[in-house]
């Protein structure tokens, strides 16, 4: 194991410390994986690298794991892509989501603005908010020149 990998899975180990979690191998790789992933994986992305690295675990643990990590709020769920598979993402920093509506592409817009609608949110119902999620819909700009092209070939 590269030493970069090790210290990924000790930051991930003093994380599952912090939020008072039970420390084990396969949540500090399924924690690590999603704390450097940016393709915001599903839960097969998820277990498939887990057993890539050499664990022996099961689909069952990995989704425990991730309803573990999601109810102390390390990791969010992002909606579910247009085959139905939910996506996961670590929240660490606060940012939303652009997804593209044709080939599910994931992409992270670090904003703290969008907080500000908590506060507002608060202030307008008296709830105590514990988080928020915001999520953009659309064509990536790879979508969007292949439809182009497929118009144009048409025409």
């Amino acid at each position: 194991m590269m030493a970069e990998e090790q210290k990924l899975l000790l930051t991930a180990a003093n994380k599952l410390r912090e939020y008072k979690i039970k420390n084990t191998p396969q949540r500090q790789v399924i924690l690590s994986y999603l704390m450097t992933s940016h393709e915001h994986p599903s839960i097969e992305m998820i277990f498939n690298y887990v057993r890539g690295n050499g664990f022996s675990v099961s689909l069952a643990t990995v989704y425990n794991t991730l309803q573990l990590l999601i109810d102390h709020n390390l990791i969010i769920e992002i909606a579910s892509d247009s085959g139905g598979h939910m996506r996961y993402d670590y929240f660490e920093e606060p940012h939303y989501h652009v997804i593209c509506v044709n080939c599910n592409k994931i992409v992270d817009v670090f904003d703290k603005s969008y907080k500000r609608l908590e506060t507002e949110a608060m202030e307008k119902t008296g709830y105590q908010v514990f988080n928020s999620q915001y999520e953009v819909y659309g064509l990536c700009p790879e979508c969007q020149l292949k439809l182009r092209k497929e118009k144009a070939d048409l025409d």
